[in-house]
């Protein structure tokens, strides 16, 4: 069976979502979900998502979390690069990337096509497998392929033989709902849910690889490590940008270029909240003296 590999920029990029974390300027714990609170959409302009990113970082400074450390990959690109490529017995990977995972599912359609239908090894931090039950519906209707869908439809209409979601470890299996959903039932035997380090141990060959794909998830990933991003995919060789060749039709960011980051206009964020703060205290002071 031929294989298609999906790498996703996300897989490197820890996040807290699923644990417990302590703001050290509160004293307290807040659920993960909460503070780790990306809420992300494909559909935001840049602009939108750099005043976001910069939103984001003043917050964790203001909670006493140095957010540059907690979301700094704990795997090397090198180091996951050479055991993929070990496994590909040293062969080259022909490659595309972009910003928006749903390019795999067209990747995966236009090459079953021509091929038939492939495993998918896909490393990433999230399953892609729709996230309720509406995402094979929405597509009939729609027929339109998203980041959070794109190997749930590639299942169902043929594209995709066998799908195999590897987790990293920093996340293991916490995101995966199991097979709860019928959507995901209906597909339980060609379904294989997985962690780095077991993949490691129960993987020596990786068959057939026709292709790559590798993608940024600008909603998911901060700008300040696009340059990783960039290594991710110069690791193994060429590839080209599925943005610059079919117009950024998928996402508004293209993937080509790293996003501007600016810690100073961080810095701009938290000063301006404070005065806003101790605006708001002055005006919160004027009320009770006039009662």
């Amino acid at each position: 069976m031929s294989t298609l590999i999906s790498i996703d920029w996300d897989f490197f990029v820890r996040h807290g979502m699923y644990e417990d974390v302590y703001l050290p300027a509160a004293k307290d714990t807040m659920p993960g979900m909460l503070v780790y609170d990306w809420q992300m959409s494909e559909t935001r302009s840049p602009a939108m998502e750099e005043i976001l990113w910069h939103a984001r970082a003043a917050s964790f400074k203001h909670w006493g979390l140095d957010i540059q450390t907690l979301m700094k990959p704990e795997l090397a690109v090198g180091d996951f690069a050479t055991e993929i490529s070990i496994r590909m017995g040293g062969e080259p990977l022909p490659a595309w990337y972009g910003d928006s995972h749903g390019w795999a599912g067209i990747i995966a359609r236009d090459f079953s096509q021509r091929i038939g239908p492939l495993d998918v090894l896909n490393f990433d931090a999230h399953h892609d497998l729709g996230y309720d039950e509406a995402a094979l519906t929405n597509f009939k209707k729609s027929g339109s392929i998203s980041c959070d869908n794109w190997a749930l439809i590639g299942l169902h209409e043929g594209w995709i033989e066998n799908y195999t979601i590897v987790y990293p470890d920093w996340l293991m299996r916490k995101e995966w709902p199991g097979f709860r959903r019928k959507s995901l039932r209906d597909f339980k035997d060609r379904i294989t849910v997985t962690t780095w380090s077991k993949w490691l141990k129960d993987c020596d060959e990786i068959d057939d690889v026709q292709t790559g794909y590798f993608c940024r998830s600008s909603s998911w990933t901060p700008p300040w490590l696009d340059a990783g991003f960039q290594e991710l995919r110069e690791e193994f060789g060429y590839s080209d940008c599925i943005d610059c060749a079919l117009g950024q039709a998928g996402s508004p960011f293209d993937s080509c270029k790293l996003r501007e980051w600016d810690w100073d206009a961080v810095e701009k964020e938290i000063q301006m909240r404070k005065e806003r703060r101790a605006a708001l205290m002055e005006f919160k002071k004027s009320l009770e003296i006039e009662a």
